[in-house]
């Protein structure tokens, strides 16, 4: 926006020396003068300045508005807004319009005048719109944008000539309801939309509402009868009209932001005069629409509160907080009508041209560090009152997290949104890409290990903690997962002296386990069907659903062999998903202490391996329980170490190597004596289990 400084201190009545001084309070109080340009009229310097504002400060995109903020910078007397009220423009009684006949505006007023003279417009309004970027064109266009620049309300002029005649004048705003109509806007066609707002007089369609005015009814040096029009549509509407055409303007940007109640009333008033004072003519109608004004916005303020958001300033060497009177002076520079006030706290009235960005104690803590300079603070850290410990979550989180990495994986960050199709979307995504919440985090490691083959020809070990969605009984659940993806480049070998070779189920199983032992949860292995939206990722028997507290948790499972062909993936992966709130909510389930005290055998371990048929759907952890409870003291542990299955052996059958570690703490056991104990073992797996011994 580009203001002319002369007459930002006409309408402000100050002096301005150091024009240096005022760019950098503009800039620091948050309307950044990004160029200035210096102009001769009237053989007057003037200083053009091109100042940009935050989108919440739809107050300073006019004149008036700027010309407050540079009273309240430089500290002088509040701006005195003049009345506009004349009684010569309400000697009609005026046609009060309603709800029916205007749609999505609330603040409307309207005028045809008739006996209009267009004469060349004076020099004093020329100078003003050349010096803020605008060309004269004839008197009323003129009028009109100086009327916008000043008090930040769009004004439309038409040529009322032109407009469809009928006896009665009749004013509507509603949704275009035609087909194939067509409004020329800047020498180009512009094909309207059932979903935009227009504005009509007589039936014609005078204007886009909020936007621009139809060409076809512009003024020109012909004109002797005008329609004039001011208003406030909503917000919302006139953004969506914007964006359907493509078209923004001086007049959209302003209504999209926010007009201002009071401006908009003033604005008519004064176009209405300079029209009547400078083309003549004779009001034949009037009419309005006024919105019933809003509940008066009352805020009360603490001054210690201020004091401990803001910090002490230092002044003539002395370092302190703001006087009550420092702030006192700065709200009323503001506007800011004060209510009620005690020595702790102030009751403020905001004005209503501020209403839309200062609402809360803290906005007006903001203005007062505004308007006083945010350099006058003293920057300092504040001091800790307290030290917060995390909560149970988070330790229990960090934890899981740091166990993972010691494990060798990597920890991965993807977004909560997926490509996929999920039982949640989003209304109005910013990608459509990626218009749904992920129900699942494995989706977003395979992601990574293909992005990652495509760059290093190789997968990585990777974990995921993150949150999310599903719906359980019509209500959307967030919960907090844990996810891995294991099958890459982990240092995986039997023994010290075997080559690394690719992860296995088994040995996949154990590095899940390792994890689940270290955060001190049992967790139980089922064997059972998997019915969720990750199905079509799980290999079929090579599942397991994972319990917790007769709670299902999670799945385990080597990845859909098809899906990895499909992918690209050369490797076996297994995935692992468990819900971590759930595993959370928990108290430690092992006792440490009874592995620390039991004493360290000193004699030697003596090996025997065995191998039994058993049905092809017994679990080895059922077996591994059963043979614990034929008790010997001198079995030290069973492991299963292979696992075979042939034809000969027999139908769903399979063949398992147990290898039984034996070690007294008493003696050095003899050859003999396991060998007793491996037959007595052997019969009890025969006679109570009813197992084949392998020869």
């Amino acid at each position: 926006m580009k203001v002319s400084l002369n007459w930002l201190k006409e309408l402000a009545n100050i002096e301005i020396e150091d024009l240096d001084n005022l760019t950098s309070q503009l800039t620091q109080a948050g309307f950044e003068v990004e160029d200035i340009e210096s102009i001769v009229l009237e053989d007057q310097i003037d200083h053009i300045l091109d100042i940009s504002s935050t989108a919440n400060r739809s107050d300073v995109l006019s004149m008036i508005g700027l010309s407050r903020e540079l009273l309240a910078l430089t500290k002088s007397s509040t701006l005195q807004v003049p009345n506009q009220i004349i009684d010569k423009f309400f000697s009609k009684k005026s046609n009060v319009l309603t709800d029916h006949n205007l749609l999505h505006c609330n603040d409307y007023f309207s005028a045809v005048i008739d006996g209009i003279e267009i004469i060349e417009s004076p020099d004093w309004l020329k100078n003003r719109l050349l010096s803020s970027g605008f060309t004269s064109k004839n008197l009323l266009v003129d009028i009109s944008n100086y009327i916008m620049l000043k008090w930040g309300q769009p004004i439309n002029i038409i040529d009322f000539g032109k407009v469809n005649y009928k006896n009665n004048i009749t004013i509507q705003s509603n949704f275009y309801a035609g087909e194939n109509t067509e409004i020329e806007l800047d020498n180009k066609n512009i094909k309207l939309r059932k979903n935009i707002l227009v504005t009509k007089v007589n039936d014609s369609i005078t204007g886009i509402a909020g936007i621009v005015a139809n060409h076809k009814f512009e003024t020109d040096f012909n004109t002797t009868s005008i329609f004039l029009e001011s208003a406030i549509f909503k917000q919302s509407i006139v953004r969506q009209s914007s964006r359907f055409l493509n078209i923004r303007t001086e007049s959209s940007v302003r209504q999209e932001r926010g007009l201002n109640i009071d401006n908009w009333e003033n604005a008519y008033l004064e176009a209405l005069s300079l029209i009547t004072d400078l083309a003549g003519g004779n009001i034949r109608e009037i009419f309005s629409k006024k919105k019933t004004k809003k509940d008066i916005l009352h805020v009360n303020l603490s001054i210690k509160r201020v004091q401990d958001i803001l910090g002490p300033i230092s002044h003539d060497n002395q370092i302190r907080f703001l006087y009550f009177q420092e702030i006192q002076d700065i709200l009323h520079s503001l506007n800011f009508t004060i209510i009620h006030k005690t020595q702790e706290t102030i009751k403020i009235e905001v004005p209503n041209y501020r209403r839309q960005d200062v609402f809360r104690e803290v906005d007006i803590i903001e203005e007062i560090a505004r308007i006083y300079g945010y350099h006058k603070f003293k920057s300092s850290l504040p001091s800790i009152q307290f030290n917060k410990k995390s909560s149970k979550k988070r330790q229990f989180i960090d934890k899981s997290r740091n166990i993972l990495r010691n494990l060798g994986l990597t920890e991965l960050v993807h977004y909560s949104l997926v490509k996929s199709l999920g039982d949640i979307s989003l209304n109005n995504p910013l990608i459509q890409d990626y218009s749904n919440l992920r129900c699942s985090l494995i989706e977003g490691l395979i992601e990574s290990n293909l992005y990652n083959l495509k760059q290093s020809s190789q997968t990585i070990d990777s974990f995921e903690i993150g949150t999310v969605f599903n719906t359980i009984q019509n209500k959307i659940v967030e919960t907090t997962n844990l996810a891995t993806i294991l099958g890459g480049n982990l240092d995986i070998r039997s023994t010290w002296s075997q080559p690394v070779h690719s992860l296995n189920w088994y040995e996949a199983k154990g590095i899940v386990e390792n994890f689940f032992q270290k955060i001190d949860r049992r967790v139980e292995w089922r064997k059972q069907d998997i019915i969720d939206n990750r199905i079509n990722l799980i290999q079929k028997n090579k599942s397991a659903v994972l319990i917790y507290n007769n709670t299902t948790i999670g799945i385990f499972s080597e990845l859909n062999q098809e899906i990895c062909s499909q992918l690209g993936l050369n490797t076996k992966l297994f995935v692992l998903e468990v819900n971590l709130n759930i595993l959370e909510d928990s108290h430690n389930q092992f006792d440490y202490l009874n592995y620390q005290i039991r004493p360290y055998s000193k004699y030697p371990s003596i090996i025997r391996d065995l191998s039994l048929i058993v049905p092809q759907d017994m679990e080895i952890s059922y077996l591994l329980k059963v043979l614990d409870q034929f008790n010997d003291k001198d079995l030290e542990s069973t492991k299963l170490f292979d696992q075979y299955t042939n034809k000969s052996i027999g139908k769903q059958k399979k063949s398992i190597g147990l290898r039984f570690t034996y070690r007294s703490s008493q003696k050095t056991l003899t050859n003999l004596e396991i060998d007793h104990k491996q037959s007595e073992l052997q019969k009890k797996i025969i006679q109570h289990l009813n197992l084949e011994i392998r020869q």
